[in-house]
């Protein structure tokens, strides 16, 4: 069956001299993978180009019917992401962004609006005038509502103790032990407290927001799905500190 999809790459895995299976998550059909021929010709490489993570593509897919690996023809870039790919510290966001999106939409159904929401970050992220610095920590508290794992902010009053379990704020500790320190739960309801519009203004060094991305990775593993042993977050901390 043919069916035009619009998707996002999410990775592209060498299988062998021929062919790689490329990961990607789509609109019409959430989690999705391709066997895509390998090679070393001009078309391969083309092909490669467009096929870089969070790439918005249209393509013409072969589906078969209990399948895991499906086939396309050549994909069209519905996005030129010019801007990130010239961009060491924009491309260090959008394969970390991939790397956790391939973790957590391996088996994911459609929803479009979880879909439009990373289709239009990368928009943002291509957009010379958005600042980088605190692009992944928004995205991700921006995801946890689309995946609706959203902490609830409503109760916080300074001094108050964030419950990664319950995923609110409390008077005191928890005895699951999995409650952030003082300065920790301040930080989270800071974060909880950026838009897209303002997360420019917000100000964090190095090593607060390696913490602040370390523990929503942590409050996702606990969540929704592991993200544990992930390869590209050190390259995004050389980057941005």
């Amino acid at each position: 069956m043919q069916k035009i999809l619009n998707m996002l790459p999410l990775r592209l895995t060498p299988h062998s001299d021929r062919t790689a299976i490329l990961q990607a998550y789509s609109l019409e059909m959430g989690a999705v993978s391709f066997a895509v021929p390998a090679g070393a010709g001009p078309g391969a490489a083309r092909r490669r180009a467009l096929l870089q993570p969070l790439t918005p593509l249209e393509v013409e897919a072969s589906l078969r019917p209990g399948r895991e690996l499906h086939t396309f023809r050549e994909p069209r870039a519905r996005v030129q992401i010019h801007t990130i790919l010239m961009s060491p510290e924009r491309s260090a966001v959008a394969m970390f962004l991939a790397e956790v999106l391939q973790n957590l939409l391996r088996q994911a159904e459609p929803d479009a609006n979880t879909y439009i929401y990373i289709e239009r970050a990368v928009e943002r992220l291509n957009d010379p005038q958005t600042r980088v610095g605190n692009f992944a920590l928004m995205f991700l508290r921006g995801l946890s509502t689309m995946l609706g794992i959203e902490p609830d902010l409503t109760d916080y009053r300074p001094g108050m103790l964030f419950d990664m379990i319950d995923g609110r704020f409390r008077l005191s500790a928890a005895l699951h032990g999995h409650s952030l320190s003082a300065s920790a739960s301040a930080a989270a309801a800071r974060l909880l407290r950026m838009t897209w519009e303002n997360q420019g203004r917000f100000r964090f060094s190095g090593a607060e927001r390696r913490e602040a991305l370390e523990r929503i990775l942590e409050y996702y593993t606990i969540h929704y799905a592991p993200l544990t042993g992930l390869k590209s977050p050190a390259v995004l901390h050389a980057l941005l500190r």
